[in-house]
């Protein structure tokens, strides 16, 4: 039997060419999103994995984490999990794990060392830094449906910027760099000293990039916004103890969100 889904339905609205019409065209028609029913007893899976890996969160990021939740990137049904680790709030790393077949998956990470640490089968050479879950923007693109996400990061002197989708392939997530562009600047003057832009995974130059990104950010946006819980919020959590860091994966999974209980926005033309 098909799975019932849950449905998400979002009027997309287009603009003409004023000079030629005179008018804004109508809005395009409804295109709408089904989601499968999620995978039963997702939260416990995740919880255990959570619960049986605390010693190798603590070994990858002594500190302690900054953040947990649960985010639907690849639309399947059945949420992932964002952890955030402990940089600073502009540009925290955030690596994400997949739910498969009753398996957590690391699918992506900044660190080299998280492929030792946690099977490297899934895993994908594109990183995400994030600040908040809300980062994350469920959006109409031209390839329908994507969960999409602007990375950035840098240092005194480097500076880079890509913009992140997320795919379902075989039933796992995939981060697919949609484009990205990398600045290095002289530290004693701060002017540009190389530039570099790739969109689709080849050389580009500015203009390319710049439309690459502004297709995704321009797209009509759901209006979801995702949920998660730091270790500064309402309360602290001391994630480097077992007790603070299993407390503050209950109050991710709490915290949680799912796509169809809110209200889609349209974007209408300026």
């Amino acid at each position: 039997m098909r799975a019932l889904g849950a449905v998400l339905t979002v009027a997309v609205l287009v603009m003409c060419m004023a000079a030629a019409c005179g008018a804004s065209a109508p809005p395009a028609a409804e295109d709408t999103l089904t989601l499968p029913r999620p995978a039963e007893d997702w939260q416990q899976g995740y919880l255990t994995f959570l619960e049986d890996c605390f010693d190798i969160f603590s070994a990858l990021w002594p500190d302690g984490v900054s953040g947990f939740g649960f985010i639907d990137l690849d639309l399947d049904g059945t949420p992932e999990l964002v952890v955030f680790d402990q940089g600073a709030s502009a540009n925290m790393g955030a690596h994400l794990f997949d739910l498969s077949d009753g398996w957590v998956w690391c699918v992506s990470s900044g660190l080299d060392s998280a492929a030792g640490a946690f099977s490297p089968d899934y895993m994908s050479d594109v990183s995400v830094c994030a600040s908040f879950f809300e980062s994350f923007r469920l959006s109409h693109t031209a390839d329908g449906w994507r969960f999409w996400v602007d990375s950035t990061n840098g240092t005194m002197e480097t500076a880079w910027d890509e913009f992140v989708r997320f795919d379902d392939q075989g039933g796992i997530l995939v981060p697919v760099s949609v484009c990205q562009q990398y600045l290095e600047s002289d530290p004693e003057t701060g002017a540009v000293v190389r530039q570099e832009y790739i969109v689709d995974g080849a050389q580009a130059d500015q203009s390319a990039f710049q439309a690459a990104a502004d297709a995704l950010q321009e797209a009509a946006d759901s209006g979801y916004e995702a949920k998660g819980a730091f270790r500064w919020g309402e309360r602290q959590y001391d994630t480097t103890t077992y007790e603070g860091f299993m407390a503050l994966a209950q109050a991710a999974v709490d915290a949680y969100v799912p796509i169809t209980d809110v209200v889609p926005q349209a974007r209408t033309a300026d």
